[in-house]
């Protein structure tokens, strides 16, 4: 478990600009999937909620190229949505799902939504009931209309619909699916949201109207791409605003962070509360979003009351409002915001349970909170439960705190804010220092690999097949090997014998120089016999003695050394420089051989891998092991953003391998004509 830890700081002083919006990234690169004509888009989040979108709409038929981590290159050149080979993968993102629901509910092809165990706990109920009403097949296959979401054919006609409560995410999934739907969709906010779909729709030539409350959208209309520019995430943005507000002496500069009045709901908060803030806005792009700079003077604030009508226009805010409420003078009241207990987590009782932690007088309430501010702050150790902003918030008050505090589970923050730890200890340093950007801390996301990218393709083909643990990659690795009639390469194998020689030599991984001058000495062969990789070591093959007990015990702390992984890059490459390969492992398709075209990521349902793990005769938890691999600071476990998507939840290894073979022959493998598969 990723944890971080943080000490207290007299100040925040700093310029720094924050990554894309993650909320207008997400609806730029679905509309722009949608619209007639190239889109480039700049500024876009690479973190793990957009590329989750980003890699659906590739499964979809769209041509999306990564041109650098921020850039994107967008073009439908089918005019339309093709059928995704497999379910489509959330991830943790609500907003994807609930998004891409309304504009596959017109579809004429069969879709699954998956996600995470998080994403699986959310209701989907408020999408549902109107997207139904619009004629769309659509159930739920959780509990009490939770996710997998699953939708059938259907055409749509456009409705009256009230919101039954203030929702952005609901709104645009009906304006969304309005854009294939017959006559006009009309929806009535009770109250006004984030209007980033409607912004997006006039920019992309689908202008609706506003008549008061009132949202109309003709169907049938046609997009056009357009290149847009998206601004820094006002979000992201928000814990350096309320903790340099909150803690006298700061100073920090925010620079092309968007300003867009329907989300800047802090500001208005925070300047009740005391802050000094001043903002500059300036005009945007052409892509009518405005943005600007915000500088920000720290001092001491007073509590104030927040309102149920204020919640829409702070809601993601509100998790760091309950963190610097503590450190304000007087009471701050909540309420209101019962949305917050069906996010990532329940953020009412999360953050609670969190501020008394922290030592805080804090009351729960069913809608919010009531938090007693100006009492000493006392060093903890808290838990994010899964939650990015449970995480950030919680950051931000450890920073007052009287020592060191640490944060759990902190690897959820990649979801929005790649990098936010590491500007957190620059701007908690007492001397001032500038940060030009902050696309540098993305080491995990690279430009696009291939005959555009900086990285040489390997000389022969390779298929790359990435996945977590048991997800059944092994099988169906040596299986397409099989049909392909190449060499199957299982590249844990290596790690594995090199684990097994350390053990015979009495290494222990955790000495890193006896270790590093062990694996030095090491002779390292492999070669491949039999269309299989075999590894000798020392001029000896392990065979089945490297799946001993010993060496399962020890293998995921070997294979965890950046060292040792970057040492083998070399051997992994030169395979595929003498043959055709399938290699399965953890990091293939985003580290060994990113500029491969032939990459695919296969996963399953927890309780599925679990289960195979049993039969496996493994015990270890399949959660923790799922933890370790993608928080790792080697290559961590990633879907590469041109990988295709396959879960194998429910599919036999016959299926997954046919499939497989489909996605090779359209991206131009050379398939035999009649490969062979059981």
């Amino acid at each position: 478990m990723k944890s971080f830890s943080i000490a207290p700081t007299a100040r925040l002083v700093g310029e720094i600009m924050v990554p894309g919006d993650k909320s207008i990234s997400h609806r730029a690169v679905m509309l722009a999937s949608l619209a007639h004509g190239p889109t480039e888009l700049t500024g876009f989040l690479p973190s793990e909620d957009c590329l989750c979108t980003l890699r659906a709409f590739q499964a979809l038929g769209v041509d999306i190229e990564i041109r650098d981590p921020t850039t994107l290159s967008i073009e439908n050149r089918w005019s339309r949505l093709c059928p995704a080979m497999e379910a489509l993968d959330c991830g943790n993102s609500g907003t994807m799902m609930r998004l891409i629901a309304g504009i596959l509910a017109g579809q004429t092809f069969h879709s699954r939504l998956v996600g995470d165990a998080s994403l699986a706990k959310r209701p989907m109920g408020r999408i549902i009931e109107p997207l139904e009403k619009m004629g769309a097949h659509i159930r739920a296959e959780g509990e009490r209309g939770t996710p997998p979401l699953i939708l059938e054919p259907a055409e749509l006609h456009g409705i009256d619909y009230e919101l039954p409560v203030a929702s952005a995410q609901v709104k645009s999934c009906l304006l969304l699916a309005g854009l294939n739907a017959k006559g006009v969709t009309r929806i009535l906010e009770p109250s006004p949201t984030r209007d980033h779909t409607e912004r997006l729709l006039a920019h992309f030539d689908a202008r609706p109207l506003r008549e008061g409350r009132s949202i109309l959208l003709q169907g049938g209309l046609t997009l056009g791409g357009r290149d847009l520019f998206i601004p820094g995430d006002f979000s992201s943005a928000a814990f350096w605003i309320a903790g340099t507000a909150a803690i006298p002496g700061s100073e920090i500069r925010i620079r092309s962070v968007g300003l867009n009045p329907t989300r800047t709901g802090l500001l208005n908060v925070l300047l009740r509360m005391g802050a000094q803030i001043e903002e500059s806005v300036e005009e945007g792009r052409g892509e009518g979003e405005p943005r600007g700079s915000l500088l920000i003077r720290g001092g001491k604030l007073r509590g104030t009351k927040i309102e149920k009508a204020e919640i829409p226009n702070l809601i993601d805010e509100l998790p760091v409002l309950g963190a610097i409420a503590a450190l304000a003078e007087g009471e701050t009241h909540i309420r209101g915001a019962e949305e917050l207990r069906v996010k990532e987590c329940d953020r009412i009782r999360c953050m609670v349970e969190n501020l008394r932690r922290f030592g805080i007088p804090v009351e729960e309430l069913p809608d919010g909170m009531i938090v007693e501010g100006g009492r000493p702050i006392r060093a903890a150790r808290v838990s994010s439960f899964g939650d990015h902003r449970v995480a950030m918030a919680c950051s931000i008050l450890a920073l007052q705190a009287d020592g060191r505090s640490r944060i759990d589970d902190v690897g959820c923050v990649d979801t929005s804010y790649p990098g936010f730890f590491r500007y957190l200890e620059k701007l908690s340093q007492r001397s001032a220092e500038a940060v030009e950007g902050w696309k540098e801390v993305l080491s995990w996301t690279q430009p696009r690999p291939g005959p555009a990218g900086t990285e040489k393709a390997p000389r022969r083909p390779v298929v790359a097949i990435d996945g977590p643990s048991a997800s059944g990659k092994s099988t169906v690795a040596r299986l397409l090997a099989q049909a392909l009639g190449i060499a199957y390469c299982n590249s844990g194998l290596v790690y594995r014998a090199i684990t097994w020689a350390l053990i015979g030599k009495g290494v222990a991984v955790e000495r890193e120089l006896v270790f590093k001058t062990a694996v030095r000495q090491m002779k390292i062969e492999c070669r491949i016999e039999g269309n299989e990789l075999h590894v000798w070591i020392d001029g000896k093959e392990p065979g089945q003695e490297a799946r001993s007990p010993a060496v399962n015990a020890m293998v995921s702390r070997v294979a965890a050394s950046a060292w040792l992984r970057k040492r083998l890059l070399p051997t992994f490459r030169k395979l595929a420089d003498e043959h055709s390969l399938v290699m399965e492992g953890r990091d293939i398709g985003t580290t060994v051989f990113p500029a491969t075209w032939y990459k695919f990521y296969i996963d399953a349902d927890p309780k599925v891998r679990e289960q195979r793990r049993k039969k496996q005769g493994e015990t270890d938890s399949i959660e923790d092991r799922d933890w370790e691999d993608r928080s790792r600071p080697a290559a961590p476990l990633r879907c590469a953003a041109d990988a295709v998507f396959l879960d194998s939840t429910g599919m036999s290894v016959e299926d997954v391998v046919r499939r497989m073979i489909e996605a090779l022959r359209r991206r131009g493998f050379p398939v035999p004509k009649r490969p062979y598969v059981p």
